[in-house]
Order: structure tokens, then C-alpha cells, then sequence
């Protein structure tokens, strides 16, 4: 029948009891059982009657499978795994599988012991000839001490990037701009840098080894750079002119040694032959005295001689005795002028030469006698 046939008196649209439940009916069947799964029940409520087995055994299994996965840990070969029971230190673990008490009894560290870190900053700094420079520098390590790294020093990191940089300005506070610009003279910046920063991490026991010191950029600062060329040329000057001050008295001061002693030495020969001279002078006097004490008369001629010869000896003048003689002299006033001046008395050897006397008187007036005697001493002389 139709359901609008009339004298049916039905309504299609209205739903019997039995034939379906509405939606908050479903809601609320779904909260129950959300409820009785949790409560360890089943049902709908006490109006189900029965008891349903508890959850328990399940939550045991479950919590059993995540301490077990705490407790089993893998560590790769690059890291160091440090474990600390209720906080404190208790072992290193290296590479492997390996099993630790549960959290939080025991937890573990993963430490990269063969992974470098690296550090980078850019720093200004005064050198030691009083110039500004800027340096970008880097530097990397290694953590070979796992527990001095994770104990010892709050933030290795940083204290790695200030103990650089520490090292560096005093090195470069040490050394002249012009060696920090030189790539030679930087290499020795760079091992001093290394160096002194190692020591400094070795005594704060940080479990940290530097491995690389770079300078990547080092250059002056533009706003000082016209400034410092300025007091670099006036320096460089000024060690030019010291340079030639030095070379000056490097060459005036041994050549002014060498005349002092020159000096000294012949002031020393002089000294030497006038007291020769004089012992000499000395020596002969005494002879003459006691030569002069055995025969006065000689020695008294001897004497007069002597000093004839000296003195005439160096006279430019000839004396000639011409008297009763008619010859024509030739007399060569040039060589006899010059045996003269040597010191030598010149005789002419011609027959019929006139020739020169000391004294026109003194020759004629000495005897035979007295010039044997003068022969006599000259020869003992």
C-alpha cells in the first residue's frame, strides 16, 4: 500500500523502537565502551553483568619492550658514548652495541672524538710597531678526551674560540706588521698561535687537541691605512738614516784607529833611534876621551880634521892654489858640485889638476909625522 493511501494513518518518516538507534544513542555506546576498556571491563556498563580480563599483563609487555630499547644502545666509530648513573660519571663507551641501566638510573653522552670542530672570527688587533691590523682567523680540533671535554670546561666551544684569539693577539703584539703581511713570516705566526693557544687548553685539561691555525685574510684597516703608510715611511726613514750613520762610523772609525796607531808606532821609532843616537853620541864621546886622555895632541888634530871634512865637505866652494903654477885649470864644477851635495869629496884624477884643499895653511904646515899618526887612527876607528 502506498503511504499515502488514505485510511492508512502511518507517517513513513517516524522510526519504530527496535528498528534503529539515533546518533547520541551511538555516542553514548562508544564512551562506554571507551570507558569500560580502560576501567579493565567490557560491556555496557553493570547492566552487562560479566568481568573481562585486566589490561595489565599488556602494559607489562609493553613497558618491558621500551626499557629494553633504553637500555641497548650503538655507538658509531667516530663517538665515544659517556655514561652517567644518577648524574655522576661512571664509564667511556666506544664503538659497539652496548646495554646500560635504564633512564634514569644511567644516561649517556654521544661525544664526536674524531669529528673536527671548527671555530671562525675576525679580530683587530695592535702589532708591535704600533700598527692596526685585521685578522680573519679559524681554527679546528679534536675532542680526544671525552670526559675532560664534557666536565672540565662549560663551553668548550668558546673557550676554544677565546683561547685563539688570546694566543694570537699576543703573537702578532710581538710581531711587526710588515712579518704578519709576509706569507713567510706568517707561517711562524700561525705555529706560535698553535702553540701557545695548546698550552693554554693543556693546563685548563680541556680534552681538546689543535689541529689547525689558519689566517685567512690579514689586512690594514681602511680608515688607518693612509696614517699608518705615513708613520711606516717616516720609520723607515729614520732606519735609513741610522743605517748611513752606522756605515759612516763603520768606515771613518777604523780608518782614525789605524792613523792613532800609525802615530803610536812612529812616535815609538823616533824614540827608538834618538836614544839609539843619542847612546851612540854617548858611546863615542867616552872613546874620545880616553883616546883623548892617552894622546892629546893626536886626538886634538883628529878632531880638527873631522870637522874640517864635515863642514867643507858640504860647501859649495873650491878652494885652488895656484901660485907658481902656469897651467890652465879645468875644473867641471858640476860633478864636483854634485859629489858634494853626496857627501863624497871628489879628487881630480888629471896630473895636472889642481887639488881642493880644507885649508891652504893646514896643508903645508903639517908633517909627515902627524899625518902617519892621523893615518894611524883613522884606520883604528
Amino acid at each position: 500500500m502506498a503511504w499515502n493511501e488514505p485510511g492508512g494513518g502511518k507517517n513513513p518518516w517516524e522510526r519504530r523502537p527496535g528498528q534503529g538507534a539515533n546518533l547520541d544513542e551511538v555516542l553514548r555506546n562508544w564512551q562506554r565502551k571507551l570507558s569500560a576498556l580502560f576501567s579493565g571491563r567490557r560491556g555496557g556498563g553493570a547492566a552487562s553483568g560479566g568481568s573481562a580480563p585486566g589490561w595489565g599483563p599488556l602494559f607489562a609487555v609493553i613497558a618491558l619492550v621500551v626499557i629494553a630499547f633504553s637500555s641497548l644502545y650503538q655507538v658509531d666509530a667516530s663517538e665515544a658514548a659517556v655514561i652517567q648513573r644518577f648524574g655522576k660519571f661512571d664509564r667511556v663507551a666506544y664503538a659497539g652495541l652496548h646495554v646500560k641501566l635504564p633512564w634514569p638510573i644511567e644516561t649517556r653522552r654521544i661525544v664526536p672524538v674524531q669529528a673536527y670542530g671548527s671555530t671562525q672570527d675576525q679580530q683587530t688587533m695592535l702589532t708591535k710597531d704600533a700598527n692596526l691590523v685585521t685578522i680573519e682567523l679559524g681554527a679546528q680540533y679534536l675532542r680526544e678526551d671525552p670526559v675532560k671535554y664534557l666536565f672540565r670546561v662549560q663551553n668548550p666551544e668558546d673557550t676554544v674560540l677565546q683561547v685563539v684569539e688570546a694566543a694570537i693577539r699576543e703573537v702578532v703584539g710581538q710581531t711587526t706588521l710588515a712579518e704578519v703581511l709576509a706569507a713567510s713570516s706568517r707561517l711562524v705566526v700561525i705555529d706560535k698561535t698553535k702553540e701557545l693557544a695548546q698550552k693554554t687548553l693543556d693546563s685548563y685539561g680541556a680534552g681538546i687537541r689543535i689541529t689547525t691555525v689558519n689566517l685567512t685574510n690579514v689586512n690594514v684597516p681602511d680608515a688607518v691605512r693612509d696614517a699608518q703608510q705615513d708613520s711606516n715611511k717616516a720609520v723607515e726613514d729614520r732606519g735609513r738614516r741610522i743605517a748611513e750613520a752606522q756605515t759612516y762610523r763603520n768606515d771613518i772609525v777604523p780608518k782614525a784607529r789605524g792613523a792613532g796607531q800609525a802615530q803610536i808606532l812612529d812616535a815609538q821609532a823616533y824614540k827608538a833611534r834618538i836614544v839609539a843616537v843619542a847612546q851612540g853620541d854617548a858611546s863615542r864621546f867616552t872613546q874620545l876621551l880616553a883616546a883623548y886622555e892617552r894622546a892629546p895632541a893626536v886626538t886634538r888634530n883628529r878632531l880638527y880634521y873631522e870637522t874640517l871634512e864635515e863642514v867643507l865637505g858640504k860647501s859649495k866652494k873650491v878652494i885652488v892654489d895656484t901660485r907658481g903654477n902656469g897651467q890652465i885649470l879645468y875644473l867641471p864644477l858640476d860633478k864636483l858640485m854634485e859629489q858634494g851635495a853626496a857627501g863624497v869629496p871628489a879628487l881630480p884624477r888629471d896630473s895636472g889638476a889642481a887639488r881642493p884643499s880644507s885649508a891652504t895653511g893646514a896643508a903645508s904646515s903639517t908633517s909627515d909625522a902627524q899625518a902617519a899618526d892621523d893615518l894611524r887612527l883613522r884606520g883604528t876607528r
